[in-house]
Formats: C-alpha cells, sequence, structure tokens
C-alpha cells in the first residue's frame, strides 16, 4: 500500500473531504447513515450518472427522500408516452375493445417498470428498514470510512465527529459484507 493510502483517522469539522471524495471516487458506493439531509442528498443524486448507490437509511427527511427517489428521464417519459398513445389508437382505430383493455391493463403494469426501470438515470437504491439503523458507514472500491459524521451539512461540516478513514482492501470487504448482511436482512 502507499504511504499516501495508509489508514487515518479525523476528528473535526472537515470530515465531508474524505466523504466527498469517497462519492465522487466510486463506482459503487454502499452507505449506511442514519440521517440523511437534503444537502448530501442533492450531492449523491449530483455523483449518481453512471455510479450504484445503495443506501440504508432510519431517517430521511421528506426532501432528502424526494431528491433520492427522483430521476427519471423526461425523454423516456415522452418517448413511452408516445408510444402507449399509439398503441391505444391503433387498438381503437381496428375496434379491438376487448384486446384494448386487456393490453391498457397490461401497458398500465407496465409503465410503472418501464418508467421507473427502463427510462430511469437513477443508480439510487434505497433502503428504510423497520428498526432504527445507528451505524455509519460509507464504502467504495478502494475507500471504506466509519465513525459518528451523519451523511447531513451539519455532521460533515460542522460538528465536532470522529471518522476512520480505510484503505486496507481486506478492512474494505470486510465493510462491505457488513453492509450487505444489514441490506439482505
Amino acid at each position: 500500500m502507499p504511504f499516501w493510502r495508509k489508514n487515518s483517522h479525523s476528528s473535526g469539522v472537515d470530515n465531508y473531504r474524505h466523504v466527498e471524495r469517497l462519492l465522487r471516487s466510486g463506482r459503487e458506493i454502499c452507505i449506511i447513515s442514519p440521517y440523511i439531509d437534503a444537502y448530501y442528498a442533492a450531492t449523491i443524486r449530483r455523483y449518481a450518472n453512471r455510479k450504484r448507490f445503495y443506501i440504508i437509511s432510519s431517517k430521511l427527511d421528506t426532501k432528502a427522500r424526494s431528491i433520492l427517489e427522483s430521476g427519471v428521464s423526461w425523454l423516456g417519459v415522452v418517448v413511452f408516452a408516445a408510444v402507449v398513445a399509439f398503441v391505444i389508437w391503433l387498438l381503437f382505430v381496428l375496434m379491438l375493445l376487448t384486446l384494448a383493455i386487456l393490453l391498457l391493463a397490461g401497458i398500465a403494469v407496465l409503465a410503472r417498470i418501464a418508467v421507473f426501470k427502463v427510462f430511469s438515470r437513477n443508480g439510487i437504491r434505497l433502503k428504510v428498514p423497520r428498526h432504527f439503523v445507528h451505524a455509519k458507514m460509507y464504502m467504495s472500491e478502494r475507500m471504506a470510512i466509519s465513525g459518528s459524521a451523519n451523511l447531513t451539512y451539519k455532521g460533515m461540516h460542522s460538528n465536532v465527529e470522529h471518522i476512520d478513514v480505510i484503505y486496507d482492501p481486506k478492512e474494505i470487504l470486510e465493510f462491505k459484507k457488513q453492509f450487505w448482511r444489514i441490506w439482505d436482512s
């Protein structure tokens, strides 16, 4: 491990530097934080293009949840709506009312899937567990962070918090195993 990539600790109000480097650098980012505010939800949204974020959070504020769950491509929605309109028009033109009703029901089911899955640019998967999760862990392929700092502006910029920054691949793998156990439970 290069000398500049040794595990380190940070105590204070500059924890955001490590966390934001992790959010920018990884392709698959796993986050556990009981609290996430709108500031960091928008930060995640900004970095979510062509990445996968897996987030476990117990207490998302309404605005943060809205930001994290948005991300539908409006071009995709317009194209999908045009295709649906054409199919409906075609079915009625051909006077296949019964078939039209069955196909409309199928289209309604597929619309939910297509709009939010096929046309979505949202690489964010969010879980809100039934039980309160108090852990704070942030992981990418090359870096893991654990400590007391929530993923909120105050937690990263103004509270005095302590975090451990880990670069050791074996330790990162252990963190990820722990994350996926919580995700699957």
